[in-house]
C-alpha cells in the first residue's frame, strides 16, 4: 500500500511538472515572438493571460500534492496517529483555498501582480505553504531524532541519522524556495512570481529526492565491495608436509642360528606443520 501511494504521487507530480514546463515554453514563445520589450510587458502584466493562469494553477496543484504527501508521511511515521496531523492538515486546506483565490484573481485582464487582493492572498498562500512544510518536516525529523536516541541507549550508536538529514535537506529545499519568493513578493517586486517556474520543479524534486536518497542509502548498506568481503574472510589453512628418510643399524637376533648381529634399517618420518 505504501509503495503504491509513493508511486502514484510520483507519477502525478512528475506529470504536473512536465505540464508546467510545456506551458512555460509556450509562454516564452509567445513573449519573445515580437521583441524583448514586449516580453517584459508580457511577464510584468499577466492579467487575462490564459497561459499564465493555467501554468499558475498547475504550480499550486503540484504544491498541494507535495504538501499532502508530506502530511501523509508524517501520519505514517507517527504510527498512523491522526492527531499529530490535524494542524498541518488544517493549514493545508486553508492554503488550497487561499492559493486558488489568489490565482483566480489573475483572470481579469486589468489585474496586475501588485493588485491588492491578489497580492494579499498570494502572500497568505505562500505563508501557509511555508508553515505546512515547516511543521510536517519538523514533525518527521523530531520523530526520527527521538527514535534514534532510544536506539542509541541499547546499541550505543544512534540510528536513523541518515534518514533524519535527508528529511531536513528536502524540507529545507522547498521551504527556502518558498521563503525567497515570499520575501520578493512582500517587497512589492513582481520577480517573486517568476520563481514559480523553479518552484514547480522543486515541489516535484523534493519528495522524489527523499525516495531516491533513501533507496541509495539502503542499497549502499547492502552492497559490500568484493575486496572488503575477501578481507573479512579468515586466512586459509596452510599445511606443510615434510618427509625424511633415516637409515641406521639396528641389532637383530636370528632365532634359527641363535646369533646376534647388526643390520641396516630404513625408517620414514613425516612431519606436518600447520
Amino acid at each position: 500500500m505504501m509503495s503504491r501511494t509513493l508511486l502514484f504521487s510520483s507519477v502525478v507530480q512528475f506529470s504536473l511538472a512536465t505540464t508546467h514546463v510545456i506551458i512555460s515554453l509556450l509562454e516564452l514563445m509567445a513573449a519573445f515572438a515580437t521583441s524583448a520589450s514586449a516580453a517584459d510587458d508580457y511577464f510584468a502584466d499577466p492579467g487575462g493571460n490564459d497561459l499564465y493562469v493555467g501554468g499558475f494553477y498547475v504550480y499550486i496543484v503540484n504544491t498541494f500534492a507535495q504538501e499532502l504527501l508530506l502530511i501523509w508521511r508524517l501520519y505514517v511515521i507517527w504510527g498512523r496517529n491522526f492527531k499529530i496531523c490535524i494542524l498541518p492538515f488544517i493549514l493545508w486546506m486553508l492554503h488550497c483555498i487561499i492559493a486558488s483565490i489568489a490565482v483566480s484573481g489573475f483572470i481579469p485582464a486589468t489585474t496586475t501582480p501588485l493588485t491588492h487582493s491578489v497580492h494579499s492572498y498570494g502572500l497568505a498562500g505562500w505563508g501557509l505553504e511555508t508553515a505546512v512544510n515547516f511543521l510536517a518536516s519538523g514533525g518527521i525529523a523530531y520523530r526520527l531524532w527521538h527514535a534514534g536516541r532510544h536506539t542509541a541507549v541499547s546499541t550505543e550508536r544512534p540510528k536513523y541519522m541518515a534518514s533524519l538529514f535527508i528529511i531536513i535537506e528536502c524540507g529545507a529545499l522547498i521551504t527556502t524556495c518558498t521563503t525567497i519568493m515570499f520575501a520578493l513578493y512582500a517587497a512589492n517586486k513582481p520577480e517573486g512570481l517568476v520563481g514559480i517556474g523553479a518552484a514547480a520543479q522543486i515541489a516535484t524534486i523534493s519528495p522524489l529526492l527523499i525516495i531516491a536518497r533513501v533507496g541509495f542509502t539502503t542499497s549502499k548498506k547492502k552492497t559490500i565491495p568484493i575486496a572488503t568481503a575477501l578481507s573479512t574472510l579468515p586466512n586459509p589453512l596452510q599445511v606443510n608436509v615434510n618427509r625424511a628418510l633415516y637409515t641406521y643399524r639396528a641389532p637383530v637376533d636370528d632365532i634359527s642360528t641363535g646369533r646376534s648381529g647388526l643390520r641396516d634399517k630404513k625408517e620414514t618420518k613425516i612431519a606436518i606443520e600447520v
